[in-house]
């Protein structure tokens, strides 16, 4: 692919992140020629979306060595300095199933039928002066012991479900092996069908003799005789007892079937009092059995309805991210649902944010004057830059100082720092400030909410970008690393080397950090953030509605600077299959010290179980930690003046940070150009063919040189008659007005300019014919009859 590229650009762009899908679509859009690139067969690069067999196999990539051994020499003038081929932005993983298969399917249908089994086996049991022949039942997984006359022969031995006979093939869920001696442990399966069917065949054939004995034994078999001489007194009693205890098991596998689907489908022997708490019954069955129900196994199964974020975002309704894709018009490639809800930790217990006005004081969390003193605070937030008087000495303050001087109580004050701003307790007012106005400028734009959730994963957000960039003719490849750098004697990049040796030539280059090379990078920047993705069967807070997309943030006691955003999705945000949950938990760190799953191990216990001990709590299904390495734009000072690095996800829950980034470098690069400006309606674009409408001018142009002679001609005959006293005009100079001396009818023809030559109109036959008429009617009007 990357042989059939251009060998040059204006913008090379590596990495389809979000600041560089941005970037892409602004200097496309403005008519730059892009080439867009990125070394993973994926979009969206450190904000991609995976399913749940696509993270496995990101895991094992993450953690493969970096290897340039493939990579083509290639002579170019300048130096060569080499790029990342791999990310190595992420360490310490862990993935973990916290379910498992069953390990025999028999097992689990046992336990209804463990007493029936255990009585079958001991009344069918002889073993007076008898060899031991057992049989195993796959729908109970009793041991059925039948009497052989001759030991020293034969010895049945116990057939399981799965095993696997010598010859390889697979046999049925019921089945009779025999081993001998002489062939070294070496298993004859004979299929008999049904156990009670089995039963009978075999006491029939003691009764019997032995040809009748060999028909029973299927082609292929030993030809090894089971030889039997019991008495005619013990096969009746033989028959009686299988065929009491079958009907036995019979009549219990039928009630035990009533019993299992009775509390399957949450039936009762009593019917609901209203049609309201049948409802309630039903789902809270049905939700018990399909969390009863999900194994590794179902889990893969349903991998492709898991869309898992690397780093979750997302967007205030009242942001700048929403705002460029009003004006942008990429809104269309996009779907979001709203954060129906907003939680916090208080005692240990969760709770709901009162955030609009219906909801503070429909609160039960708060008191009647704590509702009113958090109204007037709010009021106060929305325009708080003309009340600069009220917080000027607390400019160089905390925040939370601020909010203990406005008298709040305690609770309040946790909502307003911990859920609504968002602010930790070292943030300064006017910062804090800042940001609890954004979310109230957010809150009711878009619903009872301040937040939107792309549908699909945040993983969507760079790919509409990567569309309009499409659209306005950048280019784009996957799969595709560049190698290394083309840098020249003034430290300006000139071009990129690919790893097949093709070297692409370009005016500007923007690249996402992990790319970069070491010398590239202020390591002093560098941050960690520990994040951790769950799949949980239940909502962290249960409610009626199935679908709430809730936001919760965690203060650390220990680490009040840095606490714990946990975001949970349902089904219905296209995030996992129903009845379960995806939970992103995010956390940052000032070094690697600690493993994710350490550093997040006290937020995950207080909300969710890792067993099915039978708490109330969420039981984790499926988990994985990580690390992440970010960089949050530091730059060293040999950068070339003409290279570009963009920082990757953040810690932070908003994508706003992007756009402004992304804005920045923009505008320093290309000033008094606008920002991805809104593109043109297509129904409003004419397009126009060139080369049809030069021919469309050539054949009017030789159209007009034909009559125009022949209007000259007449022009010349016309100012010689006017000239000329004592001679009467010509009947083509008195056409159209229908007298003599009239003016003439002339049209200007040709190219349209003023001054043209002029073709005088050759209707003179249907002009004389309307004359004609005319006098005829004029006739016809006098010539009328009189009445005598």
């Amino acid at each position: 692919m990357a042989e059939d590229l251009p060998d040059e650009f204006d913008v090379v762009v590596i990495g389809t992140g979000m600041p560089e899908s941005i970037l892409a679509a602004a200097y496309a859009r403005i008519g730059q020629s892009v080439l867009h690139i990125d070394r993973n067969p994926y979009y969206s690069g450190q904000w991609a979306s995976f399913s749940l067999k696509s993270i496995e196999e990101w895991v094992q990539t993450a953690q493969t060595p970096e290897d340039g051994s493939g990579i083509s020499e290639v002579k170019v003038e300048g130096q060569l300095i080499n790029l990342h081929l791999t990310d190595k932005s992420y360490s310490k993983h862990k993935l973990q199933f916290h379910i498992s298969d069953p390990k025999q399917e028999t097992e689990v249908k046992k336990e209804p039928n463990e007493e029936a089994a255990d009585k079958f086996q001991k009344e069918v049991t002889h073993s007076d002066n008898q060899d031991n022949t057992v049989y195993r039942d796959q729908d109970n997984s009793s041991q059925v012991k039948i009497p052989d006359s001759d030991p020293g022969k034969s010895n049945v031995a116990t057939a399981i479900a799965n095993t696997e006979p010598c010859d390889s093939e697979n046999v049925g869920a019921s089945a009779i092996t025999e081993s001998t001696e002489d062939q070294g442990g070496c298993k004859e399966t004979i299929n008999q069908g049904n156990i009670p069917e089995e039963g009978k065949d075999l006491l029939q054939t003691s009764h019997g003799t032995e040809e009748k004995q060999d028909s029973q034994i299927p082609e292929g078999e030993t030809s090894k005789e089971l030889a039997s001489t019991t008495n005619t007194e013990s096969e009746k009693q033989d028959s009686q007892i299988l065929e009491g205890e079958t009907s036995k098991e019979s009549a219990s596998n039928t009630e035990t079937e009533k019993l299992d689907s009775q509390i399957l489908k949450g039936e009762t022997s009593k019917e609901p009092a209203s049609n309201t708490e049948s409802e309630n019954n039903n789902l809270t069955s049905v939700s018990n059995e399909q969390a009863m129900l999900w194994t590794e196994s179902r889990l893969r199964k349903e991998w492709r309805k898991f869309n898992l974020d690397l780093s979750p975002k997302l967007l205030y309704c009242g942001g700048s991210m929403v705002e460029l894709l009003i004006t942008s018009d990429i809104a269309k490639y996009c779907e979001f649902k709203t954060v129906s809800r907003i939680l916090t930790l208080i005692d240990g217990n969760l709770r709901k944010v009162p955030c609009s006005r219906a909801d503070v004081f429909s609160s039960k969390d708060v008191s009647m004057i704590e509702k009113r003193m958090m109204m007037k605070f709010l009021t106060f937030c929305v325009d708080y830059e003309k009340h600069q008087d009220d917080y000027t000495d607390f400019i160089e303050k905390p925040y939370k100082e601020y909010l203990e001087h406005q008298k709040l109580s305690k609770n309040v004050i946790h909502f307003i720092q911990h859920a609504i701003s968002m602010t930790s307790n070292s943030t300064l007012t006017p910062e804090g400030l800042k940001r609890t106005q954004k979310f109230l400028h957010s809150l009711g734009r878009y619903g009872n909410t301040a937040f939107l959730w792309p549908m699909y994963g945040s993983g969507e957000m760079p790919q509409s970008f990567c569309r309009m960039c499409a659209v306005f003719g950048g280019v784009y490849c996957l799969r595709t690393p560049a190698a290394s750098l083309v840098i020249n004697s003034d430290n300006i990049c000139t071009g990129v080397v690919m790893t097949t040796g093709k070297h692409i030539r370009c005016k500007r280059l923007v690249m996402e950090n992990s790319y970069a090379p070491d010398s590239f990078i202020d390591s002093v920047s560098n941050r960690f953030v520990n994040r951790g993705i769950l799949v949980t069967d239940k909502s962290m807070m249960p409610s009626d509605d199935l679908h709430q997309l809730s936001l919760l943030r965690i203060p650390d006691e220990a680490d009040e600077e840095h606490p714990t955003t946990i975001l949970e999705l349902p089904a219905s945000a296209m995030a996992c299959p129903d009845s379960l949950y995806v939970v992103h938990l995010t956390k940052e760190s000032e070094d690697d010290n600690k493993a994710p799953e350490e550093s997040l191990q006290a937020d995950v216990t207080k909300l969710f179980q890792e067993d099915s001990s039978g708490d109330e709590k969420p039981q984790i299904i499926w988990s994985l930690y990580y690390q992440q390495k970010i960089n949050t734009g530091g730059q060293c000072s040999n950068i070339p003046s003409n290279v570009t690095l963009v920082p990757g996800p953040g810690p932070e829950i908003d994508i706003d940070q992007a756009v402004t980034i992304a804005r920045g470098i923009f505008e320093e690069a290309m000033p008094g150009e606008d920002f991805l400006p809104r593109p043109p309606n297509p129904e409003d674009i004419i397009f126009v063919d060139e080369e049809e409408t030069h021919v469309t001018q050539e054949s009017d142009k030789t159209e007009f040189n034909t009559t125009s002679q022949n209007s000259d001609n007449n022009e010349t005959e016309t100012d010689s008659t006017e000239g000329s006293p004592g001679e009467k005009p010509s009947k083509s100079d008195t056409v159209g007005s229908g007298s003599e001396g009239g003016p003439r009818q002339t049209d200007s023809v040709g190219s349209g300019s003023e001054g043209g030559p002029k073709q005088t109109h050759s209707n003179d036959t249907e002009n004389k014919t309307e004359e004609t008429s005319q006098k005829d009617c004029t006739t016809e009007d006098k010539m009328e009859p009189v009445n005598p």
